[in-house]
């Protein structure tokens, strides 16, 4: 049985923003809580956070600067834990966000009749699991796989295990060398600016080159 069926199907919109408002929800309390009863660890408290956002939708926030920067306070596996944690909620607010968006009716009939599209999600049904984990362990754009299987109707508890399976080893060789490295705070600003510079330049490209010309 295919993993991903032929024709698409969104889970009722309503059900996944309560499962969004839920883990939101367990987030904050979580968050709260750690931070109150361990100052200690108040800074990867606030990096789990970031992380969020940093990984939501098409992000121009860079995540990698915000992790070294902690995995030199803490261990690599709590690092590493941390980040893959925040990476699993964010997965429930696309899969809400992105479904809203997508399911409204000029944006869906434009999927369907993107030639590109729909190659690509041939290309995504053939090893869904398997690209994901790719996507979330090796240095590549890992949106336009999310947002495949998101449109395709695949299931959000196996998205959530495949990255887990990609991101937790990678945030941990990340946090390794970030312990090693104990690179300065003000390299990390720099590279953190920086990145966030050319994220911002490259999704203004791809914007501009799919602007008709007048």
């Amino acid at each position: 049985m295919n993993e991903v069926s032929e024709r698409p199907t969104i889970e009722p919109l309503a059900w996944r923003e309560r499962v969004a408002h839920m883990t939101l929800t367990a987030i904050l309390v979580v968050a709260a809580g750690v931070s109150i009863a361990t100052p200690h660890y108040r800074r990867l408290v606030g990096y789990g956070l970031y992380a969020i956002p940093a990984h939501l939708l098409i992000s121009f926030l860079p995540n990698e600067p915000a992790l070294l920067y902690v995995a030199k306070l803490y261990p690599p596996p709590l690092v590493a834990s941390v980040g893959t944690i925040a990476c699993a909620a964010t997965a429930v607010l696309d899969y809400w966000l992105i479904g809203w968006f997508v399911s409204r009716g000029l944006v869906r009939s434009k999927l369907d009749e993107s030639r590109v599209y729909r190659i690509a999600q041939k290309i995504f049904r053939k090893a869904p699991f398997v690209l994901i984990v790719g996507s979330a362990l090796f240095p590549v754009p890992f949106y336009p796989v999310k947002i495949l299987a998101i449109t395709s109707g695949y299931s959000l508890a196996l998205f959530i295990a495949a990255v887990v399976l990609g991101r937790w080893p990678r945030f941990y060789l990340l946090a390794i060398g970030g312990r090693q490295g104990q690179a300065p705070n003000s390299w990390l600003l720099g590279a953190g600016v920086v990145l966030e510079m050319l994220i911002l330049f490259a999704l203004w490209r791809t914007r501009g080159s799919r602007t008709p010309s007048p």
